[in-house]
């Protein structure tokens, strides 16, 4: 696999694995409220290191996995279609469910999510464990990340080529959760209220949001699993 497949490949799946509006929410519930902008940024600090490790457990359950798979040479490549049309049905499967949740008019929100819209009585280790969990269970980031893993790991390109193939996906996967904290020191009170808008948009239109970045990817997914057949 050349380096401009590796990135073409990579690159989408990456930016679908950002679009987390759980996630999001979760971050921002760091950054919004009566407390000082340090005890704020400690917080999400603390947010940002717990989802940190969970993926860096999947970079390495990723890496761990594809080395033991034979490497890309091109043309038909078996392992990748079974890998990407399984994710692709699972995806579907999830964007399904979401539509039909939608329809049903339903207004239940996960436990996860009732727990982040309170975010005075937030501590560093409440901060730390529900960035672990909010990304742990963040099942459609997972779906595209391992795809992507498995192409930066079978690439068979040099280690620095893949090494910052990595350090691309891991970042762009983890996107909603460094850049409010980001943006809240570039630009300070402005950031707080772009922040609170961002949450009540995102809040309002978060199962949309699942449903459409589901269904899309699936697509992808499904599409490139048949051309590697």
């Amino acid at each position: 696999m050349s380096d401009a497949t590796l990135w073409q490949r990579l690159l989408p799946q990456a930016l679908g694995a950002a679009v987390s509006p759980l996630l999001l929410l979760g971050q921002l519930a760091q950054l919004i409220g009566s407390d000082t902008l340090r005890l704020q940024l400690r917080r999400s600090a603390a947010y940002l290191l717990g989802a940190s490790l969970v993926v860096v457990i999947w970079s390495w359950i990723g890496g761990w996995i594809a080395n033991r798979l034979p490497q890309n040479q091109g043309g038909p490549d078996p392992v990748a279609a079974v890998v990407q049309l399984m994710l692709g049905l699972a995806l579907a499967c999830m964007s399904l469910r979401i539509l039909v949740r939608n329809e049903n008019g339903s207004l239940a929100v996960e436990a996860t999510d009732t727990a982040e819209a309170k975010p005075a009585s937030l501590g560093l280790e409440r901060a730390l464990l529900s960035g672990t969990s909010l990304m742990a269970v963040n099942l459609t980031s997972l779906v595209l990340f391992l795809p992507a893993s498995q192409d930066i790991g079978r690439s068979g390109l040099p280690w620095p080529v893949r090494l910052s193939a990595w350090l691309v996906l891991d970042l762009l996967t983890l996107l909603p959760v460094w850049f409010p904290p980001l943006l809240l020191l570039l630009s300070g009170t402005a950031g707080h209220r772009l922040l609170r808008s961002l949450g009540s948009w995102v809040q309002l239109h978060r199962r949309s949001i699942d449903g459409a970045v589901a269904a899309g990817f699936a697509a992808l997914l499904l599409a490139r699993g048949l051309a590697d057949l």
